[in-house]
């Protein structure tokens, strides 16, 4: 249909809606989606699917079928490869999960050692290795030691991008690698349009993790020292670019510490705003009950290396020391006694 014939269609929905003739409209615009979705024009049927709604939402018959009619048109535009390279993933999927996933990826290319990701950086980016081979090394005492290649079929990313944590290790391309990738954001819009499918793609990529798995195979996991439980409150606040203390002090209870760092809970109703703290610096302040003698002061700054989201707006708050403490120190720690804020 030429696009003069649809431009005057859709200025007949407008009339029929003016005059609150809502079953002509709803016709005309259900008319109208499938032919813009037949010619694959998923911007233009969408919206039209949207306004459908806005004018009727009870004509339920007809957003439905307009709607599979949008994701039908669609899976016939996936490429075969993807599918192919990810088939378990996209056969747990149903037709608009798929869609979803496939929609929200945007593409990228990487030269022969051009890093895509970097240890103890924030990243928010999920990549789908298409072609070529991306190097895993990890940064241990100044030396970077290759422990991983990953090649088509793989998937990097996974914890920086569901967890909010700084990435674990660098990512170099070997030669020329084409990538898929899918940013953080995309999460929200899933969440009220396609509510599984995080939770889908979450537990397909843990579970294929070869990063995560050659880290503990060779025992590199930076997470592995020996965490000691503890409760009681502390202190913290936010550090500006100059390292020094901004606005005022807020209040944790303190969950465990070891020799790299510690964790604490905090509560809050702002998920977005909390998590734009990943990688910021902050004053930690608190007295830790020891063995023998006084309580012992901390007043140090530390970095917020991964910020995880648990129940009831409680936020698990992972933080590490400018300099590592030594097994004395975490020994003598009482775990018998709180910790209580300076």
């Amino acid at each position: 249909m030429p696009s003069t014939d649809r431009l005057q269609q859709e200025a007949m929905v407008d009339d029929y809606v003016a005059k609150n003739d809502k079953d002509s409209a709803v016709k005309l615009l259900y008319n109208l989606v499938a032919e813009y979705a037949k010619e694959k024009n998923f911007e233009k049927a969408e919206a039209l699917h949207n306004k459908l709604y806005e004018v009727d939402p009870m004509a339920l018959t007809e957003i439905v079928r307009s709607s599979e009619i949008i994701e039908a048109e669609k899976s016939e535009t996936l490429d075969p490869k993807h599918l192919e390279l990810w088939h378990d993933l996209f056969s747990s999927l149903s037709t608009a999960e798929a869609n979803a996933l496939y929609y929200s990826m945007k593409s990228d290319t990487f030269e022969s050692g051009e890093t895509i990701m970097e240890q103890g950086r924030i990243g928010n980016r999920l990549y789908f290795i298409l072609k070529g081979e991306i190097n895993a090394l990890y940064n241990r005492e100044n030396t970077e030691v290759l422990f991983k290649t990953l090649s088509a079929g793989d998937i990097i990313g996974q914890s920086p991008f569901f967890s909010s944590t700084v990435c674990t290790v660098t990512m170099n391309a070997s030669g020329r690698a084409a990538v898929s990738y899918l940013e953080n954001s995309v999460l929200k819009q899933w969440k009220n349009d396609v509510p599984t499918l995080e939770t889908k793609l979450y537990d397909y990529c843990i579970r294929r993790d070869k990063v995560k798995q050659g880290l503990e195979s060779k025992k590199m996991d930076r997470r592995s020292d020996e965490r000691v439980n503890l409760s009681g409150r502390i202190s913290f606040q936010l550090l500006d670019k100059s390292d020094n203390p901004i606005a005022k002090a807020y209040k944790g209870e303190i969950s465990d510490i070891s020799a790299g760092g510690l964790s604490f809970m905090v509560k809050s109703s702002k998920e977005q705003t909390l998590r734009m703290l990943l990688g910021r610096r902050i004053l930690v302040s608190f007295e830790i009950p020891v063995k023998s003698g006084p309580p012992r002061t901390v007043n140090e700054k530390m970095t917020i290396i991964a910020i995880q989201s648990m129940v009831f707006d409680d936020y698990s708050i992972h933080v590490k020391y400018e300099d590592r403490k030594t097994k004395p120190f975490i020994d003598e720690i009482d775990t018998e006694q709180p910790v209580r804020p300076t």
